[in-house]
């Protein structure tokens, strides 16, 4: 039997494992040009290091899975554009924790945000705010382990989020997000990110665990 070579797509809690290219969404162009036109992006987009990954809105299952960012939250009015890129560890053992700031695996998810997810008139909610970290920092984790996971889901077992400044809509925001410990060959994990934007104001950080499921037998 001829087995097809393996593609990964990197969703929010889940590392979703396919089995030929064209299954794969690549990022839209229509997407990069939008955050290209935006200075506070275009240091990332110009950083060799980063790479975007295919596909942040893609919606799994035969339509039942990632319907959140890839359906309800994908319109002019809530998040009219998503790009995540990644950057790979440097240090000589990739997964093991903690790793210095320059060296560490790191996703930056760059959001364009309308007025339709607000809670006070131009803010955004904290709820989605806590809701886009979660979001966020799950994604490094599964691009992290993406060869461990085997294609078994990823959840969130605890988030603390701290707010800081509230976020201004509409605008375009960034997640930083980087994995702080493994255990168990990965199964658990432990992650923080922190919400910026123009100036490098700081609107909300967050910290987490996360708990891979183990393989039906």
């Amino acid at each position: 039997m001829v087995t097809k070579p393996l593609f990964v797509v990197v969703t929010d809690q889940q590392v979703v494992v396919v089995q030929n290219r064209t299954a794969m969404e690549p990022v839209p162009q229509s997407t990069i040009d939008h955050f290209a036109g935006i200075p506070y992006a275009q240091p990332t987009l110009n950083d060799a290091r980063f790479k975007p990954v295919s596909h942040s809105r893609t919606v799994t299952h035969e339509g039942t899975g990632h319907t959140l960012m890839g359906k309800t939250w994908n319109t002019d009015g809530t998040i009219k554009q998503l790009l995540t890129l990644s950057r790979p560890s440097s240090s000589s053992t990739p997964l093991v924790f903690p790793q210095s700031e320059s060296e560490r695996p790191e996703s930056r998810r760059f959001y364009t945000l309308g007025g339709d997810l607000n809670a006070h008139p131009g803010l955004l909610h904290g709820g989605v705010v806590s809701c886009i970290l979660d979001s966020s920092v799950g994604g490094i984790i599964g691009m992290v382990l993406a060869k461990q996971n085997d294609g078994l889901p990823q959840f969130t077992v605890q988030l603390n989020v701290t707010y800081k400044n509230p976020v201004r809509t509409p605008g375009t925001v960034m997640v930083r997000s980087w994995v702080t410990k493994l255990e168990g060959g990965g199964r658990k994990a432990w992650a923080r990110g922190v919400i910026e934007s123009e100036g490098g104001v700081v609107h909300a950080t967050a910290e987490g665990m996360w708990l891979r499921a183990k393989a039906k037998i």
